[in-house]
């Protein structure tokens, strides 16, 4: 018997709910049910894929292995769907953009503006989230293409360059280093540096230029680049955060940015798409963006 989308779906509700019984109210079914989907799914691949947690349940080492498979075929088939759909109604199916938050607030609105003006018929739709939930939208299909930071490097997705992402370190105008010139980045060691969660590219971006300069400063994590600069503005630490979404309220004095030798690393703006069978509309959006 071949695996079926019903199997999927279960096996994928498990890894995510961690238990039969949570997966059985996720799906609107019977535990024996979900528990049979499980077995039947784990029979077709060859190996267990689950194993007993305590209570629960959690995904086997093959287990992990096969889920984001599981999530990007059930993906495909989604997105077959919907391109089939608007196939048969003549219309373009929506380009669906998942987009880190600095991007979709800075970089976007007026790219997006110039390609609708392009596109008409390319209707357009946009989650926005860190870079860790861009990937796993992009990896489940659930998005059709993603504006963040460079590609990892699993072969998964590819990675076309669209502009330049300077990063700037930012403080409140009165910080006592405010006019020095050549600040040394280990004269920083003493600051509270303000950053993102974990899962940012800017979180990993400042992290490693930290650990270049061998310090480990007092770090305050704070949900978003807006909000580290209006925690820098107040006065709360310094933080490191795109130029483009400070450079306003650097012109309007409300923030100063230090000069800090050596300088924060710069990085690139990429569209993010599937390597496996991208769609024809983030293909045609990739490529629009590549070229402005």
């Amino acid at each position: 018997m071949a695996m079926t989308l019903s199997q999927l779906k279960t096996f994928i509700a498990v890894a995510e709910d961690g238990s039969v019984r949570a997966a059985a109210e996720r799906l609107h079914v019977s535990q024996p049910s979900v528990s049979g989907s499980i077995a039947a799914l784990s029979d077709e691949v060859g190996v267990a894929l689950t194993e007993r947690d305590g209570r629960g349940m959690k995904l086997s080492a093959a287990g992990e292995v096969f889920l984001p498979h599981a999530r990007e075929a059930l993906g495909l088939l989604e997105q077959g769907t919907r391109m089939a759909h608007s196939a048969s109604a003549k219309e373009q199916a929506t380009v669906r953009i998942a987009a880190v938050y600095t991007a979709a607030e800075f970089v976007l609105p007026t790219l997006l503006r110039a390609f609708r003006e392009a596109h008409p018929e390319i209707p357009i739709q946009l989650e926005i989230g860190n870079r860790e939930h861009v990937l796993a939208l992009l990896g489940s299909r659930e998005a059709d293409i993603g504006i963040g930071g460079r590609a990892p490097d699993d072969g998964m997705v590819e990675g076309l360059r669209i502009a330049t992402n300077r990063h700037v370190i930012v403080a409140a105008p009165d910080h006592p280093l405010a006019r020095q010139q050549k600040i040394a980045l280990r004269d920083l060691a003493s600051e509270t540096w303000l950053v993102r969660e974990e899962a940012s590219g800017t979180r990993r971006l400042v992290d490693e230029y930290l650990a270049g300069a061998h310090i480990v400063p007092s770090k305050t994590t704070i949900g978003s680049n807006s909000a580290v600069a209006a925690a820098a503005m107040v006065g709360l630490g310094i933080g490191i955060v795109p130029l483009v979404a400070v450079e306003h309220l650097i012109v309007a004095g409300s923030l100063v940015q230090l000069d800090v030798a050596p300088s924060p690393p710069s990085r690139d703006w990429f569209a993010l798409l599937p390597v496996r069978r991208p769609s024809p509309a983030a293909r045609t959006l990739a490529e629009f963006l590549t070229q402005r």
